[in-house]
C-alpha cells in the first residue's frame, strides 16, 4: 500500500513538509491490487518518523520541522492513519495533527477520507481545519486503469477558507504507475478561482523499492506548508522526486525532495528523510 501512497502525495502538495498526507499518506502498491486493507497482512502496522527542511529565497527563511505518522492495516475494508508534524520558522512554530483512512467498498472502487486540525501555536503555519476525501474507481477498458475524484477544504483564520475539487486518473502498467490530475480551486472571501495541475511516474515493487517523479503547476490554492488561501495571483510551479527503499522486509527508509518556484515571491528547495518500520 505504501506504494500507490507515494504517488497520491506527489500528485496533490509535493514531497516535503506535509503536516500530513492524504494518507494514504502513502500511496499503494504497483499493481492493481484495490485492496488497501486486509487482516491477511502479516505486518498490520506501518510506522514511520522522520524530519523536513526547507530552504527559501528573498529572505523567506528556513523552515524546518518533523513528522511522522502511524497506519494500521488489520482491519478489514479499513486502514485508519494518525500523522502529526510540527513546523519552525524564524518567527514562530506550529503543530498540525491529521486521522485519515483508506476505505475499500468493493474490488472497483476505494476512498481516502480524513481531516486535521492545527492547535494555536506561537505562529500560524497550518491550516486550522482540514478535511476532504479522495474516491479511486476501476475504469474497466484498458486493463490498469483508475480514475480519481477528490474533495478537500482547509480553513485558516475565520473569514478565509479554501475549496479544492480535483479530477485525474492512474495507470498501472508492468512496474509503472502513470498518473496525472487538474484542480480546480477557489478561494474565500470573493470566490476566487484558479487552476492547477501535476503530473507523475512512479516505478518499482512493493517490499523492494519506489522511485516516482512528479511536476505540479499553475495558480495554487492549497499547499500543506502554508496556511490557506493562497494568493492565487501568484503561479507557482516545480518538481518533486520520492524514493522508498526496503533494507530489510520490514524496516527502510524514505527520501523526499521538492522545489517550487512561486513567482514574484520565493523558490524553495525542499528536503525529508524518515524511517518506517512495518511490525506485527
Amino acid at each position: 500500500m505504501t506504494g500507490t501512497l507515494a504517488l497520491l502525495v506527489l500528485l496533490t502538495t509535493g514531497a516535503t513538509g506535509k503536516g500530513f498526507d492524504p494518507m494514504p499518506a502513502e500511496p499503494q502498491a504497483a499493481q492493481p491490487a484495490t485492496v488497501p486493507a486486509s487482516r491477511d497482512r502479516p505486518e498490520p502496522w506501518f510506522i514511520e518518523l522522520g524530519a523536513f527542511d526547507n530552504y527559501l529565497t528573498n529572505d523567506y527563511g528556513r523552515w524546518t520541522g518533523v513528522q511522522g505518522r502511524v497506519m494500521y492495516r488489520g482491519i478489514p475494508h479499513l486502514a485508519p492513519i494518525l500523522a502529526f508534524a510540527r513546523q519552525k520558522r524564524d518567527y514562530g512554530s506550529q503543530s498540525t495533527v491529521g486521522l485519515d483512512s483508506y476505505i475499500l467498498v468493493n474490488k472497483w472502487f476505494y476512498a481516502i477520507a480524513g481531516g486535521g486540525f492545527s492547535p494555536q501555536g506561537s505562529a500560524r503555519l497550518y491550516p486550522r481545519w482540514r478535511a476532504g476525501a479522495m474516491g479511486i474507481f476501476t475504469i474497466p477498458k484498458p486493463g490498469g486503469l483508475r480514475g480519481t475524484v477528490a474533495y478537500t477544504e482547509v480553513r485558516g483564520m475565520p473569514e478565509k477558507y479554501g475549496r479544492v475539487l480535483s479530477a485525474g486518473a492512474m495507470y498501472y502498467r508492468g512496474k509503472a504507475i502513470w498518473s496525472g490530475h487538474v484542480s480546480f480551486n477557489r478561494t474565500y472571501p470573493g470566490a476566487v478561482a484558479s487552476k492547477s495541475a501535476g503530473i507523475a511516474l512512479q516505478y518499482g515493487a512493493e517490499k523492494k523499492q519506489w522511485i516516482a517523479l512528479g511536476f505540479t503547476g499553475g495558480r495554487i490554492a492549497y499547499s500543506a506548508l502554508e496556511i490557506q488561501p493562497l494568493p492565487v495571483e501568484w503561479i507557482s510551479f516545480g518538481p518533486n522526486f520520492f524514493y522508498q527503499k526496503w533494507l530489510t522486509k520490514k524496516l527502510g527508509f524514505i527520501i523526499r525532495y521538492d522545489y517550487q518556484n512561486q513567482r514574484n515571491a520565493f523558490q524553495r528547495h525542499g528536503i525529508a528523510g524518515s524511517i518506517f518500520v512495518e511490525v506485527p
